[in-house]
């Protein structure tokens, strides 16, 4: 064998032995990658996209609590937003159209709009009765209804549930209780696929000297306690609870809202949810 061979069988040797090292090397990369992928399969969340209305499965042994907020977006409503999310309490946003007059206010909405299901927007019509005009506005049931529906499109409100402004109103699916002012109106909104919902419990407030809570937080979890014991509610063992977002801007409102949650939190059987799980809205779209 003369040197030139000796060359071109060492070659082969060496081609061999790196193209050897080369395949065993991707095939393990490739087995820890697989390896890899299957953990992280494992281990991360899938987090899944929840619609509103999707309904849920009452608990007999629970009492539902349907928080819900009036006239935003406005000063109060991320306050009411951080309150209710550190404490992961669902709760329902009844807004105005006309309120969503800024980029700020458009990202409270927003805000509200991705929060589901933690938190639903409802319509509270677009201009709230121009602005508490209540006779002139319900006296015209075609022009109210044009009013909610711009606040419905306006507002990209995900499910057709409102409230009157001003007033306590209920209509679901025929069953109507509301005051003669809004009757004509509630009557016309339940016949064309909306769900009216009132309330039976109202947490008041005063504007003199700031807007701020009249009843202390003790005095509303008397109130709701006495609404479930009672055949007052519209729907038995189901509390709605009205309030208003800028009731609770300042620090010390603030926390008047938390303790009146974490205050019914203790009890085991409250639930608190949002109002499209309220019996007779759900699946309602």
């Amino acid at each position: 064998m003369n040197d030139l061979d000796g060359y071109y069988k060492k070659s082969l040797l060496y081609t061999f032995i790196f193209l050897s090292f080369f395949f065993t090397g991707c095939a393990n990369n490739h087995a820890k990658t697989v390896a890899l992928s299957n953990k992280i399969a494992v281990d991360t969340p899938v987090v899944v996209k929840v619609s509103p209305g999707i309904p849920i499965t009452y608990d007999s042994t629970k009492r539902y609590i349907y928080i819900t907020l009036d006239d935003g977006p406005q000063n109060g409503t991320m306050t009411c937003f951080h309150v209710l999310s550190k404490l992961q309490a669902k709760a329902s946003f009844f807004m105005i159209g006309t309120q969503v007059d800024t980029e700020k206010q458009r990202k409270k909405l927003d805000s509200i709009r991705n929060s589901y299901p933690l938190f639903l927007l409802a319509n509270h019509s677009y201009t709230h009765a121009n602005y508490n005009h209540y006779k002139a506005f319900y006296s015209n049931t075609d022009s109210a209804v044009r009013d909610i529906n711009k606040a419905q499109s306006g507002m990209k409100v995900p499910l057709k549930i409102m409230r009157t402004p001003g007033n306590n109103s209920w209509g679901i699916n025929g069953r109507v209780r509301a005051p003669a002012l809004t009757k004509e109106l509630t009557h016309a909104l339940d016949s064309i696929g909306y769900k009216v919902v009132g309330w039976d419990v109202e947490w008041q407030f005063k504007n003199a000297g700031g807007c701020r809570p009249v009843e202390s937080t003790e005095n509303m979890v008397r109130q709701v306690e006495a609404m479930f014991n009672s055949k007052n509610a519209f729907v038995h063992n189901h509390v709605v609870l009205l309030a208003h977002d800028r009731m609770f801007q300042k620090d010390q409102y603030a926390d008047s809202l938390s303790k009146f949650i974490e205050t019914l939190q203790k009890d085991p059987r409250n639930v608190f949810e949002t109002i499209d799980h309220y019996p007779g809205i759900q699946n309602n779209k």
